[in-house]
């Protein structure tokens, strides 16, 4: 009984608690363009590198498969598969790559603008319908 007691009490402070501080102050909420950054300088550069690295890897996979004529059919789909996982692991890391710049050039608007959320947003597909603070232009900045 004395358990059930101190929970009530605990989950009735907890909610009085999050009454008093909610309203205390204002969310400030930004957003950015994803389509407007793919233009950016710096991830287009990390965009056309994969491309290239792409087509490289494609190019060398073709001249050995002509190579071997004469692979089984079993050989043959080994040598696709790795080229697949091959291909995978590269989207991969320049996935990872075009994320970790996007998100610097975020965070640093985020602290000088004192954001508390971003959100991705474009034109075909707005997510902030009213209000908040378009920071596209100066995350873009910072990818030049």
């Amino acid at each position: 009984m004395k358990l059930k007691r101190k929970t009530s009490l605990l989950a009735a402070g907890l909610f009085a608690a999050m009454i008093l501080t909610s309203g205390c102050g204002q969310v400030k909420v930004g957003y950015v363009d994803n389509e407007r950054l793919a233009q950016a300088p710096q991830l287009k550069s990390v965009m056309e590198d994969g491309q290239k690295k792409m087509e490289e890897i494609l190019q060398k996979a073709d001249e050995d498969f002509k190579k071997k004529e004469n692979a089984t059919d079993e050989d043959f789909q080994k040598a696709q598969m790795e080229l697949q996982q091959k291909l995978a692991s590269l989207n991969q890391a320049y996935l990872t790559q075009l994320q970790q710049k996007r998100n610097a050039a975020v965070a640093d608007v985020v602290k000088n603008k004192d954001l508390d959320v971003v959100m991705e947003s474009s034109k075909m597909e707005p997510l902030v319908m009213k209000g908040g603070v378009d920071i596209t232009d100066e995350v873009l900045q910072k990818l030049q």
